[in-house]
């Protein structure tokens, strides 16, 4: 790898992290108890949300769908805690056995699991594997802004502790306001990006692109480490992503975790990565959710944030941050978990999938980026794909996955074949390489988007 000694800085990489970490925390008044904050909806108008910042609901029966949605989504939810994470960031501790993935699976004392029954085992080192190239190291960690600790004793403005007791489960506030941010319930839910005009939308491929390397082989999950980088977005209603895709089916099941910048989703901190999960059980027509803000997921552990933002960020030529997610099938007859840097954090029941598709094993990994185009102005986005960097510029500069494994029907991991795609290397590339050394198989990738060839 040939790392230049001054590439140029991307256009907005800088000044996006200063204003991300500049922006003044406006005075809040007390946040409200789940209850009360539910028992406001039936006041709520939307004559009070048209001309809000940030407020883009379609009509008066959008908004209508969005505060039933709200009273669904948390009938019998039993919250006996909540603080904010950082101002605007609502947390609620909620009965576990109540949450909406452990109420729709019927789950019970009886039946619960809180990791699974077989855990991935490495495969035997190879006989003649003596030296090891060396790499440049990130820093992994549990980011504190991912995993909650009553041990570090933190509490909110109000004195609230910013941790969840065991038995509660952390669930980020779905609000009126976080939904009316999109034109549509639908628009909220699913993976595609803003409508294009009227009650059409984009999709999936016409408004999505990726650099991204894959594998078709039959498995029980991938792991990658993910280097976080506090990407830009030209818009609000676009998002830049790093993630790893466990697929199969036709159409297509998924399921998907990394970190995502996509301002309309969050409520603060909306130019910092965000912890997502996501899954789709029809290839992205009607179902699919991000984190807990439908009833696919079961939390099972009461410290990982599922939608909290990373504090820490990699730095051009500087420091860089990673952590590392793992999607795991617990055998054939297992549910598919996931782990955020060695803790799992909970599951997706096997039942929402199809025999023919992921239920039982997947058929495919994939890792990388993808972000939004909306095309502004009718031009290509200047969003940043990775830290906005092209794969050339290497260590400190491009983002990049490493250690890239998947889990075989063995339950053993394995090293995969992967494949590097692109939707126009001119807007964002990737660049594999498969080594003896710590990194094993990874792969930088990335580019800012509008500018030659693009």
């Amino acid at each position: 790898m040939n790392t230049p000694l001054t590439p140029s800085l991307p256009r907005r990489l800088l000044l996006s992290a200063l204003i991300g970490a500049a922006l003044p925390l406006a005075a809040n008044a007390a946040v409200p108890s789940l209850a009360d904050s539910l028992a406001q909806l039936d006041s709520e108008q939307i004559s009070e949300f048209i001309g809000r910042p940030g407020a883009r609901v379609r009509d008066a029966a959008q908004f209508e769908r969005m505060k039933t949605y709200l009273r669904t989504h948390y009938e019998g939810v039993v919250a006996r805690h909540h603080f904010e994470l950082s101002p605007g960031e609502v947390f609620d501790c909620v009965d576990m056995l109540t949450q909406p993935g452990a109420r729709r699976h019927g789950l019970t004392a009886a039946n619960w699991v809180s990791k699974p029954s077989l855990l991935p085992v490495e495969a035997p080192a190879a006989a003649d594997e003596v030296a090891q190239e060396a790499a440049p190291q990130d820093r992994p960690q549990r980011d504190p802004g991912i995993f909650l600790s009553a041990a570090r004793g933190e509490v909110d403005a109000e004195g609230h502790a910013k941790a969840c007791a065991k038995g509660t489960i952390p669930m980020k506030r779905l609000t009126l306001q976080r939904l009316a941010a999109f034109e549509s319930l639908e628009h909220f839910r699913h993976k595609r990006g803003r409508p294009q005009g009227g009650d059409g939308w984009g999709t999936q491929a016409s408004v999505h692109e990726y650099a991204h390397a894959y594998d078709y082989v039959t498995n029980w999950g991938a792991e990658s480490t993910l280097n976080i980088w506090r990407a830009y977005t030209e818009l609000n209603s676009e998002f830049s992503l790093s993630q790893i895709w466990v697929t199969g089916g036709s159409p297509v099941e998924t399921i998907e975790a990394g970190w995502q910048v996509y301002p309309d989703r969050q409520s603060s901190h909306k130019t910092d990565a965000h912890l997502f999960i996501y899954s789709t059980q029809d290839g992205y027509a009607n179902t699919g959710c991000y984190d807990l803000t439908c009833d696919d997921f079961v939390q099972t552990n009461n410290s990982v944030a599922i939608g909290g933002y990373y504090t820490n960020h990699s730095v051009v030529n500087g420091t860089q941050y990673a952590s590392k997610i793992l999607i795991q099938k617990d055998g054939t007859l297992g549910h598919w978990w996931i782990a955020v840097d060695g803790v799992y954090a909970g599951y997706y029941p096997r039942t929402l999938y199809d025999t023919s598709g992921i239920r039982n094993q997947a058929a495919k990994v994939d890792f990388g980026g993808e972000i939004i185009n909306s095309s502004p102005s009718g031009r290509h986005t200047r969003t940043d794909m990775g830290s906005g960097y092209k794969p050339s510029s290497g260590y400190g500069y491009a983002a990049y996955q490493r250690t890239i494994r998947y889990v075989n029907t063995s339950n053993v991991y394995a090293t995969p074949s992967l494949t590097e795609t692109r939707t126009k290397s001119a807007c964002y590339d990737i660049d594999v390489t498969t080594s003896t050394g710590t990194w094993k198989t990874y792969f930088y990738f990335g580019g800012e988007g509008y500018g030659t060839g693009c």
